[in-house]
Protein backbone atom coordinates (compact mmCIF):
# COMPACT_ATOMS: atom_id res chain seq x y z
CA UNK A 1 0.00 0.00 0.00
CA UNK A 2 2.64 2.16 0.97
CA UNK A 3 4.55 1.78 -2.31
CA UNK A 4 1.82 2.37 -4.20
CA UNK A 5 1.08 5.74 -2.58
CA UNK A 6 5.05 6.45 -3.51
CA UNK A 7 4.82 5.90 -6.86
CA UNK A 8 1.66 8.22 -6.92
CA UNK A 9 3.68 10.89 -5.66
CA UNK A 10 6.25 10.69 -7.98
CA UNK A 11 4.27 10.85 -10.92
CA UNK A 12 3.51 14.12 -12.66
CA UNK A 13 1.00 17.01 -11.61
CA UNK A 14 -0.71 16.14 -14.27
CA UNK A 15 -2.04 12.66 -12.51
CA UNK A 16 -5.07 14.52 -10.45
CA UNK A 17 -7.26 12.12 -10.38
CA UNK A 18 -4.97 8.77 -9.51
CA UNK A 19 -4.02 10.87 -6.46
CA UNK A 20 -7.71 11.35 -5.46
CA UNK A 21 -8.20 7.44 -6.32
CA UNK A 22 -5.19 6.69 -4.46
CA UNK A 23 -6.12 8.92 -1.60
CA UNK A 24 -9.49 7.24 -1.60
CA UNK A 25 -8.70 4.26 -1.37
CA UNK A 26 -6.56 4.77 1.97
CA UNK A 27 -9.80 6.00 3.17
CA UNK A 28 -11.43 2.65 2.53
CA UNK A 29 -8.40 1.44 4.37
CA UNK A 30 -8.80 3.57 7.50
CA UNK A 31 -12.73 3.07 7.62
CA UNK A 32 -11.70 -0.92 7.53
CA UNK A 33 -8.98 -0.25 10.34
CA UNK A 34 -11.27 1.56 12.33
CA UNK A 35 -14.42 -0.88 11.96
CA UNK A 36 -11.87 -4.06 13.06
CA UNK A 37 -10.67 -1.78 16.09
CA UNK A 38 -13.79 -1.39 17.46
CA UNK A 39 -15.06 -5.26 16.56
CA UNK A 40 -11.48 -6.45 18.72
CA UNK A 41 -12.69 -3.57 21.17
CA UNK A 42 -16.35 -5.67 21.39
CA UNK A 43 -14.72 -9.57 21.48
CA UNK A 44 -12.09 -8.23 24.26
CA UNK A 45 -15.82 -7.31 26.25
CA UNK A 46 -17.11 -9.95 25.24
CA UNK A 47 -13.51 -12.23 26.77
CA UNK A 48 -13.53 -10.30 30.29
CA UNK A 49 -17.62 -10.98 30.62
CA UNK A 50 -16.41 -14.98 29.91
CA UNK A 51 -13.66 -14.48 32.51
CA UNK A 52 -15.81 -13.01 35.11
CA UNK A 53 -18.62 -15.96 34.75
CA UNK A 54 -15.79 -18.53 34.63
CA UNK A 55 -13.52 -17.25 37.78
CA UNK A 56 -17.45 -16.73 39.51
CA UNK A 57 -18.08 -20.42 38.30
CA UNK A 58 -14.97 -21.69 39.58
CA UNK A 59 -15.57 -20.07 43.02
CA UNK A 60 -18.59 -21.99 43.19
CA UNK A 61 -17.15 -25.19 42.27
CA UNK A 62 -14.35 -24.91 44.87
CA UNK A 63 -17.22 -24.37 47.34
CA UNK A 64 -18.35 -26.84 46.77
CA UNK A 65 -15.84 -29.53 46.12
CA UNK A 66 -14.73 -27.98 49.58
CA UNK A 67 -17.65 -28.69 51.30
CA UNK A 68 -18.22 -32.34 49.91
CA UNK A 69 -15.24 -33.86 52.11
CA UNK A 70 -16.02 -32.79 55.07
CA UNK A 71 -19.75 -33.84 54.85
CA UNK A 72 -18.65 -37.00 53.29
CA UNK A 73 -16.39 -37.79 55.87
CA UNK A 74 -18.67 -36.51 58.61
CA UNK A 75 -21.32 -38.86 57.49
CA UNK A 76 -18.27 -41.70 57.32
CA UNK A 77 -17.83 -41.75 60.82
CA UNK A 78 -19.93 -39.12 62.94
CA UNK A 79 -18.50 -37.85 66.36
CA UNK A 80 -20.56 -39.03 69.18
CA UNK A 81 -23.19 -36.73 70.49
CA UNK A 82 -23.69 -35.71 74.29
CA UNK A 83 -26.37 -33.95 76.83
CA UNK A 84 -25.05 -30.85 74.81
CA UNK A 85 -24.34 -31.94 71.10
CA UNK A 86 -26.86 -33.61 69.14
CA UNK A 87 -25.32 -35.33 66.21
CA UNK A 88 -27.36 -36.65 62.81
CA UNK A 89 -25.42 -39.88 61.95
CA UNK A 90 -27.67 -39.72 58.63
CA UNK A 91 -27.57 -36.68 55.95
CA UNK A 92 -31.03 -34.56 57.09
CA UNK A 93 -33.03 -33.24 54.37
CA UNK A 94 -35.42 -29.90 55.22
CA UNK A 95 -33.48 -29.71 58.68
CA UNK A 96 -36.33 -28.29 61.41
CA UNK A 97 -36.07 -27.88 65.06
CA UNK A 98 -39.29 -29.14 67.48
CA UNK A 99 -39.61 -28.62 70.94
CA UNK A 100 -40.99 -31.54 72.67
CA UNK A 101 -42.31 -29.50 75.99
CA UNK A 102 -45.82 -30.97 77.69
CA UNK A 103 -46.02 -26.81 79.15
CA UNK A 104 -45.29 -23.62 77.83
CA UNK A 105 -41.45 -22.34 77.33
CA UNK A 106 -39.41 -19.53 77.11
CA UNK A 107 -37.90 -18.21 73.25
CA UNK A 108 -34.60 -20.18 71.99
CA UNK A 109 -32.45 -18.48 69.99
CA UNK A 110 -30.46 -20.28 67.63
CA UNK A 111 -27.24 -19.43 65.49
CA UNK A 112 -27.13 -21.66 62.28
CA UNK A 113 -23.57 -21.95 60.24
CA UNK A 114 -22.09 -23.80 57.80
CA UNK A 115 -18.68 -25.21 58.53
CA UNK A 116 -16.23 -25.05 56.08
CA UNK A 117 -12.37 -26.08 55.89
CA UNK A 118 -10.22 -23.38 57.94
CA UNK A 119 -13.64 -21.34 58.34
CA UNK A 120 -17.14 -21.23 60.33
CA UNK A 121 -19.65 -18.93 57.91
CA UNK A 122 -22.97 -17.57 59.95
CA UNK A 123 -25.93 -18.85 57.30
CA UNK A 124 -28.76 -17.39 60.16
CA UNK A 125 -29.87 -16.29 63.35
CA UNK A 126 -33.88 -17.45 64.30
CA UNK A 127 -35.75 -17.07 67.36
CA UNK A 128 -37.81 -20.10 68.11
CA UNK A 129 -40.78 -18.56 69.79
CA UNK A 130 -42.20 -20.11 73.02
CA UNK A 131 -45.77 -20.70 71.09
CA UNK A 132 -43.94 -22.49 68.03
CA UNK A 133 -43.79 -25.90 67.86
CA UNK A 134 -41.39 -26.11 65.41
CA UNK A 135 -39.01 -23.83 62.91
CA UNK A 136 -37.55 -24.66 59.67
CA UNK A 137 -33.97 -24.04 59.42
CA UNK A 138 -32.46 -22.08 56.48
CA UNK A 139 -30.38 -23.92 54.41
CA UNK A 140 -27.65 -22.06 51.73
CA UNK A 141 -26.03 -25.04 50.45
CA UNK A 142 -26.68 -28.39 49.48
CA UNK A 143 -24.80 -31.11 51.34
CA UNK A 144 -22.64 -29.11 53.33
CA UNK A 145 -22.03 -29.65 57.06
CA UNK A 146 -24.17 -27.25 59.58
CA UNK A 147 -23.75 -26.15 63.09
CA UNK A 148 -26.85 -24.92 65.00
CA UNK A 149 -25.87 -23.32 68.73
CA UNK A 150 -28.76 -22.77 70.79
CA UNK A 151 -29.67 -20.80 73.71
CA UNK A 152 -32.45 -20.36 76.44
CA UNK A 153 -33.02 -18.54 79.63
CA UNK A 154 -35.76 -21.37 80.34
CA UNK A 155 -35.05 -23.42 83.27
CA UNK A 156 -37.44 -26.25 82.36
CA UNK A 157 -36.87 -29.56 81.49
CA UNK A 158 -37.66 -30.99 77.76
CA UNK A 159 -35.71 -31.91 74.68
CA UNK A 160 -35.05 -29.72 71.84
CA UNK A 161 -35.17 -32.21 68.24
CA UNK A 162 -33.36 -32.07 65.05
CA UNK A 163 -35.73 -33.42 62.61
CA UNK A 164 -35.79 -34.79 58.60
CA UNK A 165 -38.66 -32.19 57.41
CA UNK A 166 -39.09 -34.80 54.64
CA UNK A 167 -38.94 -37.80 56.48
CA UNK A 168 -40.39 -36.55 60.42
CA UNK A 169 -37.88 -38.49 61.59
CA UNK A 170 -35.77 -37.42 64.57
CA UNK A 171 -32.36 -37.23 63.91
CA UNK A 172 -30.65 -35.75 67.07
CA UNK A 173 -32.13 -35.14 70.48
CA UNK A 174 -30.73 -32.68 73.16
CA UNK A 175 -32.25 -32.33 76.64
CA UNK A 176 -32.45 -28.60 78.02
CA UNK A 177 -31.84 -28.67 81.44
CA UNK A 178 -32.37 -26.33 84.30
CA UNK A 179 -28.27 -25.99 84.77
CA UNK A 180 -28.07 -26.30 80.44
CA UNK A 181 -29.35 -23.79 78.62
CA UNK A 182 -27.42 -24.12 75.46
CA UNK A 183 -25.93 -26.37 73.34
CA UNK A 184 -25.70 -27.45 69.60
CA UNK A 185 -26.57 -29.43 66.80
CA UNK A 186 -24.24 -30.80 64.16
CA UNK A 187 -25.91 -32.38 60.62
CA UNK A 188 -25.20 -32.37 57.23
CA UNK A 189 -28.00 -30.58 55.28
CA UNK A 190 -30.09 -30.57 52.17
CA UNK A 191 -32.66 -28.00 51.47
CA UNK A 192 -35.97 -29.90 49.71
CA UNK A 193 -37.67 -27.70 47.09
Amino acid sequence: MLACLMLLLAAPQGQNEAMGMAMEMMRGVQIQILDLRRELLKRHEVLDTIKGDLSTMREEARRERAATPLATSFLASPPTGSDSLGVARTAVFAPRIDAESPRRRDTVLLKIKRIEPGAVRAVGDLEFLADAVSVDLPLDQNGALYLVEWSTSDGQIYNLVLRDGASGQPAATVPVKPLQSQGRFVFVGYRVE
